[in-house]
């Protein structure tokens, strides 16, 4: 009982050290003068948008969602990477992460 208890103790302690990983990196995707930065924890920090895109609204409309996807997918790969690294014999640690 106690083994499982210290394991879990010390699951949760990798995971917060994980999720602070996380929050410090950054990635930043460019498409069609759209600009997205997002942490490692997949959450959208900025966008930056050229001023020639204000033109047309829904062709920004559309890059838009395009270079958010294109961001938030590299911010998964990057997230399941530290994932993966940290878990390494800590096969439990991936379920703390809805994966």
């Amino acid at each position: 009982m106690l083994g499982n208890i210290s394991q879990l103790l010390e699951m949760k302690k990798k995971a917060e050290e994980l999720k602070s990983k996380l929050e410090a990196i950054q990635i930043t995707e460019t498409h069609n003068g759209i600009t997205v930065d997002t942490n490692g924890n997949r959450k959208v920090l900025s966008i930056h948008i050229d001023a020639e895109r204000l033109n047309d609204k829904t062709q920004l409309e559309d890059h838009l969602v395009q270079a958010i996807n294109k961001a938030l997918e590299s911010a998964e790969k990057a997230n399941m990477a530290e994932v993966g690294a940290m878990a390494g014999g800590m096969p439990g640690l991936m379920g703390l992460f809805g994966k």
